[in-house]
C-alpha cells in the first residue's frame, strides 16, 4: 500500500482480507469458533478481563474471578478456580509464570545495611515453587500452582507475613501491574505505573531486598524495607509495557517513549544490581499485550500504528519509518488506537496484530517466514456475527496440537455495554469470505490505454460449492453494473470420491479440483489502468489470474478530451 498499484510486482496485490499466501496460492481461512457459551458465567455478560495460557492450561479472567481448562483434553471443561469478585471486577489483569527459587540460603549483610552481602550456607530458607502470579494493581496478587493436572490458588503473602523470626516464611510479592521475569529476577510495575520493583536474584517471589546483618527486614514499614525501597524509575510517565529483549535488557515502554533497561552488576545495593537506561525512541507500546518478537526483531502497536526495531543494533530510528510497517502505513492514517482494543501474538509463524484501521478493527497478518504482510482479517463466527475488537490473545502449542484463543470486546448490547466473547480463532466450521484487490494492470506507457476484454481466474482445491465475484475498476473507478462491472459466478460442489471408513494416508483425488472461470468485461470502459476486486467463499485457493485487454492509442486520451480544455 506504499506505492501506486501500477508499480506492484506480478506476485503482489494491493490489499486482501481473510487470506494466506505462503504456498504460492491465495487460500481462504476458517471462521471463528465462539466458545462463550461453553464457559458459563458468574453473572450475565460479565466483563472479560484477560486470557492467558501457561503450557497446556488456558486461564480466563472475568468479573473478578477465574476459570481454566486444558484444551488438549477433549473431556476437559472450564473449571472455576476462584469466584467472581475475588479480585477487582473490571481492572486489567496481568499474569506472569515464574520458576521455583534457585537461591535458598539466608542472605546477610556482612557489616551494616547496604554494605557487602554474604550467604549463610548453614541456614536454609523457604524454597518457593514454580507458580503463576496474577495482578490487578489493586488487590494482593493471586498465586496459581499446577499439580496433577489441576490448578489451585491462594493469595500471595504480604510484606508483614515475611517473617524475621523464622526462615520458613520468606515470600512477599507487592501489589502491581505489568510483570516480566528476566535474568533470574521478577520485575513488577507499581500500582501507579511509574516504578519498577525487582525481586531478590534467584527468588522471584521474595521482594525483601534490603536486609540486616542478621538477615532480617531493615524496617517494619514496607515503603522503607519492602519493594519500594529499591525500586527504579525511567521517568515520570506511566509505564505501558514491560518485556524482555534479546540483548540482555528490559524493554520499558512509557507514554513518553521507550527505553532499554539493563542490569549493572558493577554497582550493587544489598548485592542486587543497579540499572542502566538507554533511550530508544518516542514511540511506545500501546499496552502489555501488543509487543512481539519477530525472529530477532521486535514489533509493537503504538497509538498511531505499528513500529519495529532491532534491539541488538539499538537503532534509534522510529520503527514507523522502517520497511516493516511502510507497506501498511496507509491503514493507520488518522486512526488512533484504543489501549483496551489492541493485542499481538505470533502463531503458526504469523505475527497477528489486532488493531484499528481505516477499515475498522481487525487482525493485520505478517508472515514471519516470507517477511511480508499478507492479509487483514475481519472475522465472523459461523453465524456471520462480527466478533468485535480483540483485547487479548492466548495460544496453546504442543507436539500434538495448536490452538489460538482470544477475548473480544464484542458488539454493543441494548443496554450499551459491550458483549464480551471468548473465541477460538481459525477453527470455525465454515470459511470466512476471502477478498483481494489486484495490482493495476497497464503498459506503463502513458500513450496507451486498455480496453478490457476478459478475465480468467484459476482456482484449485475446489472441494465445495463457492461463489466468486469479480468487480472491475478502470482508472480507480468501479465499472457500473449497467456495463457488467460486477459479475458473480458459482463453482459447483464436487462429490467426495472417498468411501468411509478410510485407511490413512488417503489422498483426495476427486474430479475438477482445478476449475477455470471466465468473465466477459467487453462492455466496460477503457482507461490507462485496469484492476479487479475479487471475492470468494468456502476456502478455495486462487492460483492464477489472467487478464486480456486491447491496446488503444488515441491521439488525445478520452478523459483528457472530456475534462481538459
Amino acid at each position: 500500500m506504499s506505492v501506486d498499484d501500477t508499480r506492484l510486482g506480478e506476485d503482489e496485490y494491493k490489499f486482501a482480507k481473510n487470506i494466506r499466501n505462503r504456498f504460492g496460492t491465495l487460500e481462504g481461512i476458517k471462521n471463528v469458533n465462539d466458545i462463550s457459551s461453553d464457559i458459563g458465567a458468574f453473572t450475565s455478560n460479565p466483563p472479560i478481563q484477560a486470557i492467558y495460557s501457561i503450557g497446556e492450561f488456558v486461564f480466563l479472567f472475568f468479573d473478578g474471578g477465574c476459570k481454566y481448562r486444558r484444551p488438549l483434553n477433549p473431556d476437559s471443561t472450564w473449571v472455576v478456580l476462584y469466584g467472581g469478585g475475588t479480585m477487582d471486577r473490571s481492572a486489567e489483569i496481568f499474569v506472569q509464570a515464574v520458576p521455583a527459587s534457585t537461591q535458598n540460603f539466608l542472605r546477610k549483610e556482612t557489616q551494616v545495611a547496604g554494605a557487602s552481602l554474604e550467604l549463610d550456607m548453614e541456614t536454609s530458607v523457604q524454597k518457593t515453587v514454580a507458580a503463576i502470579i496474577v495482578q490487578d494493581g489493586i488487590n494482593q496478587p493471586k498465586i496459581i500452582e499446577i499439580s496433577g493436572g489441576a490448578a489451585t490458588d491462594r493469595s500471595a503473602k504480604t510484606y508483614t507475613e515475611w517473617s524475621d523470626g523464622t526462615y520458613t516464611s520468606r515470600e512477599y510479592i507487592p501489589i502491581g501491574k505489568q510483570m516480566a521475569f528476566f535474568n533470574n529476577k521478577l520485575f513488577i510495575v507499581s500500582p501507579d505505573g511509574t516504578e519498577i520493583y525487582h525481586s531478590v536474584s534467584g527468588r522471584p517471589m521474595d521482594f525483601v531486598v534490603p536486609i540486616t546483618t542478621a538477615g532480617n527486614k531493615i524496617n517494619a514499614d514496607e515503603t522503607i524495607g519492602g519493594a519500594p525501597a529499591t525500586s527504579y524509575t525511567v521517568g515520570y510517565n506511566m509505564i505501558t509495557a514491560l518485556s524482555v529483549l534479546n540483548n540482555e535488557a528490559l524493554f520499558v515502554s512509557t507514554a513518553g517513549g521507550s527505553y532499554a533497561v539493563s542490569l549493572d552488576y558493577t554497582m550493587t545495593v544489598f548485592a542486587e544490581p543497579m540499572f542502566k537506561k538507554q533511550y530508544l525512541f518516542t514511540a511506545n507500546s500501546i499496552n502489555q499485550h501488543s509487543f512481539v518478537d519477530l525472529l530477532g526483531d521486535f514489533a509493537f502497536i503504538d497509538p498511531e500504528g505499528l513500529r519495529s526495531f532491532n534491539a541488538v543494533m539499538q537503532s534509534k530510528n522510529e520503527g514507523r519509518n522502517s520497511v516493516f510497517s511502510l507497506k501498511v502505513a496507509r491503514l493507520f492514517k488518522d486512526v488512533v488506537q484504543d489501549t483496551r482494543k489492541c493485542a499481538a501474538i505470533v502463531f503458526d509463524d504469523y505475527a497477528l496484530f489486532a488493531c484499528n484501521t481505516i477499515f475498522g478493527h481487525g487482525i493485520l497478518v505478517f508472515d514471519t517466514l516470507t517477511k511480508q504482510f499478507v492479509s487483514f482479517d475481519q472475522l465472523t463466527d459461523d453465524n456471520n456475527s462480527n466478533i468485535g475488537p480483540i483485547m487479548n490473545f492466548a495460544k496453546v502449542e504442543t507436539n500434538n496440537k495448536r490452538e489460538l484463543f482470544a477475548i473480544t470486546h464484542g458488539t454493543t448490547t441494548n443496554s450499551g455495554d459491550p458483549a464480551y466473547k471468548c473465541v477460538k480463532l481459525y477453527e470455525g466450521t465454515n470459511f470466512a469470505t476471502a477478498y483481494v484487490e489486484t495490482k493495476a494492470f497497464c503498459t506503463n506507457d502513458t500513450r496507451v490505454e486498455q480496453k478490457p476484454q476478459e478475465l480468467r481466474l484459476l482456482f484449485s482445491k475446489v472441494q465445495s460449492a463457492s461463489s466468486v465475484t469479480a468487480t472491475q475498476r478502470v482508472n480507480d473507478e468501479t465499472t457500473p453494473d449497467t456495463s457488467a462491472g460486477s459479475q458473480a459466478k458459482t463453482l459447483a460442489a464436487q462429490a467426495t470420491p472417498i468411501t468411509f471408513p478410510v485407511t490413512l494416508a488417503t489422498v483426495w483425488s476427486g474430479p475438477k479440483q482445478i476449475q477455470n472461470l471466465l468473465y466477459n468485461f467487453q462492455g466496460g470502459q477503457q482507461g490507462w489502468k485496469v484492476s479487479y476486486a475479487l471475492k470468494w467463499t468456502n476456502g478455495i485457493n486462487l492460483s492464477n489470474i489472467q487478464l486480456q485487454t486491447r491496446d488503444i492509442t488515441p491521439m488525445n486520451p478520452m478523459l483528457s478530451q472530456a475534462y481538459v480544455s
